[in-house]
């Protein structure tokens, strides 16, 4: 039989916000700049493309309300598996859904989305609440994920397997823990990283007590609780983060650890309670390379370091 090399390639998509819909105070009350806050955000995205996070950024058309710049509530993607989100409590967004579907066929991705999780009404799952890590995926169990959502993502993913095991491992959450995603993910190749607080010291807990003890020892990076990041576990092991900056503590810690952390200006999408994560949305494309190799759709040498970035 004859192997057929593939490249695998991590494409970004996210919406920036349309400026008459940016409300002029956060949900708590606090002011929101509107200039600083566009102008942060196209630093974001301009920063994440020049980043080994990903491979391609696509960037939406704006909307007329807020809430599409989280534009990963719509899928998670596990491996080459793009699974939608159950619609309930998200209807009025359902166009703006559709219209993302498109950007991803048109960016060279599937032309149709795995329904398991919207094929049962007892389904709750929350897309933040799903984070890629290697040999499985950790998913929260909380006030957004049900039981029946563990339960069918460990029907269709779970291997038990001693050469190529895939674990589903269910973090249990508080009541007023925000999505998984955003405060515990994984980075470079040994590294987790989770808020030093009580939410993410239990998920680290859980999710090492599962771990098997023939598995390799994982470093764990604690950062500021409310610290953003963005980090991707994707098909290559990649040492860049993005951090908040402001968070001076967090990034000596991750640069302790080998990463490279990159910072960038959060702090008006912090007031609107929009994270780093939900702001992109990373997805694996799996390709056919006649070339017989492995490689990237960008040279590395043209990306972003530490050092290179000025410091304000």
């Amino acid at each position: 039989m004859k192997l057929t090399a593939i490249q695998r390639s991590a494409h970004a998509f996210l919406r920036p916000p349309h400026h008459r819909a940016i409300p002029s105070t956060g949900p708590n009350g606090v002011v929101v700049n509107r200039e600083m806050l566009v102008h942060q955000f196209r630093d974001f995205y301009r920063t994440l493309q020049q980043s080994t996070i990903i491979d391609k950024l696509h960037v939406m058309a704006e909307r007329s309300a807020f809430e599409s710049v989280r534009c990963s509530d719509q899928l998670a993607c596990v491996g080459s598996t793009y699974l939608s989100m159950p619609m309930v409590g998200q209807e009025q967004r359902a166009t703006e859904f559709i219209e993302t579907s498109r950007y991803v066929r048109a960016a060279g991705g599937p032309t149709s989305m795995a329904t398991y999780l919207q094929d049962s009404d007892a389904c709750r799952c929350h897309s933040g609440d799903i984070v890629t890590l290697p040999n499985g995926i950790a998913l929260g169990h909380g006030p957004r994920t049900n039981a029946a959502a563990h339960q069918t993502m460990k029907t269709l993913f779970e291997i038990k397997d001693d050469t190529s095991p895939f674990d589903v491992v269910t973090l249990e959450q508080e009541g007023d823990a925000p999505p998984l995603g955003d405060y515990f993910g994984f980075s470079g190749n040994d590294v987790l990283i989770a808020w030093k607080d009580e939410h993410g010291m239990l998920a680290v807990d859980q999710y090492l007590q599962h771990r098997s003890p023939n598995q390799p020892n994982l470093q764990t990076v604690y950062l500021e609780p409310g610290c953003h990041f963005l980090s991707f576990y994707g098909t290559d092991v990649t040492n860049d983060i993005l951090v908040q900056k402001g968070y001076e503590r967090s990034m000596d810690l991750l640069s302790a650890a080998g990463l490279n952390p990159i910072p960038v200006q959060w702090s008006e999408m912090d007031k609107m309670g929009i994270s780093m994560r939900s702001a992109v949305l990373v997805m694996k494309f799996v390709k056919s390379n006649p070339g017989g190799m492995l490689s990237r759709v960008k040279p590395r040498g043209t990306r972003w370091q530490s050092h290179q970035l000025q410091q304000s």
